[in-house]
């Protein structure tokens, strides 16, 4: 293929969403396409699926042929592929594309966020997890998926929020202005209905509940505002840890990080530096890096 008229992709593939960013080989933008949920340790048959329909529409969005698939060198950064076993199976994949690389998300958005230099990242999405490339070498803290860790994360919110009104209902707490407003949107009367319809939840409906509550405690909820001051006790400790021992700047991205940043300390805002580039634009430089062009 000639390199002048390669096209390549950037994929960043989370919780909520599969971006893909069609580039072309002076690295400029072409055009975008943007499919469901890309967790790969979670599930890695929808993640495969999403990355496929995410470059088929920034295809289409680009008016080229579903053809030109075969063309497209891809870079993937996903949530869950740092996991050893789940990477193996990325790997393994038939793919259609020309070419295909798989990273986690965090180096691909770390990469993106500081244009290739290091420095530390802290993602607030559906999960929460953060990283310090330095010296060319990614160190990750916190992002242990949505069972065992993500405080702090759009999920973690959504549940904290689910679970409160659960015990609201039971009358073993006050039921407040955020357990009614989980039920208006969840369109629920009871606990039994509730419970119905959020025990099988994924993160991704989970974390669609997180801006009602960051909004409720704007607006000066208690309730809203004790999980909001927790999550984020626990997000600036995790970026004190990652910035520790280093004059490094930190970078927030993910869905959340405008509207939780006014929560962060002093001393963790002093850091913050806005990102040079996003993290399919990170995976695409990784790639053209290998590939030295």
């Amino acid at each position: 293929m000639n390199n002048n008229l390669a096209l390549y992709a950037g994929i960043d593939g989370g919780g909520s969403k599969c971006s893909a960013i069609l580039f072309n080989h002076k690295g400029e933008f072409v055009a975008q396409g943007i499919a469901g949920a890309a967790n790969a340790a979670r599930d890695l048959p929808s993640t495969l699926h999403s990355i496929v329909s995410s470059i088929k529409l920034a295809l289409k969005h680009a008016e080229l042929g579903l053809g030109s698939i075969s063309q497209v060198r891809v870079s993937a950064g996903l949530a869950g592929a740092g996991v050893p076993n789940v990477n193996a199976q990325l790997l393994a994949w038939k793919h259609p594309f020309a070419s295909f690389k798989v990273t986690s998300d965090l180096t691909t958005a770390c990469y993106g966020a500081h244009a290739g230099n290091d420095g530390v990242l802290l993602i607030v999405g559906t999960g929460s997890s953060a990283a310090r490339m330095q010296k060319g070498q990614l160190k990750q803290f916190g992002g242990h998926g949505f069972v065992l860790g993500d405080k702090g994360s759009g999920a973690w919110f959504g549940r904290k929020a689910v679970a409160s009104t659960l015990e609201a209902l039971d009358g073993l707490i006050v039921f407040g202005s955020l357990n009614k407003h989980i039920m208006t949107t969840l369109a629920v009367t009871n606990s039994t209905d509730l419970l119905q319809s959020m025990n099988n939840a994924s993160p991704s409906q989970f974390a669609a509940l997180a801006p009602g509550v960051i909004g409720l405690a704007k607006q000066g909820d208690n309730c809203a505002m004790a999980l909001v001051e927790e999550g984020v006790a626990y997000l600036d400790k995790l970026c004190q840890r990652t910035l520790q021992d280093t004059n490094l700047s930190l970078v927030l991205m993910g869905g959340l990080a405008p509207s939780l940043e006014p929560w962060f300390s002093s001393v963790i805002r002093e850091r913050i530096v806005k990102p040079l580039g996003g993290p399919e634009w990170g995976a695409m430089r990784l790639l053209q890096s290998d590939l030295s062009i």
